[in-house]
């Protein structure tokens, strides 16, 4: 029968086989398949072993094999956003993961400016450019906002666009006011509804409120996209599948 190699302190190939076994017979988690447990003890227990100055116990780098493996399971938990206090499995089940896929990111400092702003721009307006201001904010849609102060769609966007240069005169005075990029229409078209079903991802999925937000879109007057949290959810497994893969191979 031909010696198995050595790989440092006397321990062998043969050896580490067994210690990374064992150490995937003591946990309890169950958490992933067996073979993902066997390679993330067995690559611990190897790197654990070459790097020791001195010859570790058989006990020590069968620990290092365990351990391992828990601290990848909770990497996955956490990956996936389980919740920890309960043990659930259920993915996102975690508050701060629904939170950051529900939530887009945004600065304080934004939403100060904002409510420090909207007094100072009503006070420089006329009173029917306020007007308008207050319908579009309210409605949300230039024609929404027309019809409920009983106006024309031109003449409305009219209002508007007096509103909006006398609002940006005053902003970047005394420089003069920079030109206006983009038109602000608050709706993808008026003639084709918004997609039902996302494109991409394993999917089709269900563009529904849950599982659809928009990302911030740093053009003024422009709406983020919409994107879908369940293709998100897919590509964030798909990224940790192939960094893990990576460190095996290496």
């Amino acid at each position: 029968m031909t010696a198995a190699p050595v790989v440092a302190h006397g321990y062998t190939l043969r050896d580490l086989d067994r210690l990374a076994a064992s150490a995937c017979t003591y946990d309890r988690s169950m958490a992933s398949d067996a073979t993902t447990r066997y390679n993330v003890a067995w690559s611990a227990i190897a790197e654990a072993l070459c790097t020791a100055e001195e010859p570790p116990e058989w006990h020590d780098l069968f620990t290092v094999g365990w351990r391992a493996i828990y601290a990848e399971v909770r990497e996955m938990r956490h990956l996936y956003g389980h919740r920890d206090k309960d043990g659930t499995n259920e993915v996102a089940s975690s508050q701060r993961f629904r939170q950051y896929w529900t939530l887009p990111p945004e600065r304080p400092e934004e939403g100060i400016a904002e409510r420090m702003a909207v007094p100072q721009v009503l006070a420089v307006l006329t009173e029917t450019e306020r007007a308008a201001v207050v319908a579009l904010a309210v409605h949300g849609d230039y024609q929404a906002a027309a019809d409920s102060l009983g106006l024309k769609y031109s003449a409305f966007t009219v209002r508007m666009s007096s509103a909006r240069k006398r609002f940006r005169a005053h902003w970047y005075a005394p420089e003069t006011a920079p030109p206006i990029k983009g038109t602000d229409r608050r709706v993808g078209s008026r003639t084709q509804e918004l997609a039902k079903f996302c494109r991409g991802g394993k999917g089709p999925h269900e563009m529904t409120p849950e599982n659809t937000y928009r990302r911030p879109n740093p053009k003024p007057g422009k709406r983020g996209e919409r994107v879908c949290r369940a293709c998100e959810i897919e590509r964030g497994k798909a990224r940790w599948a192939a960094k893990k893969a990576a460190q095996l191979a290496a």
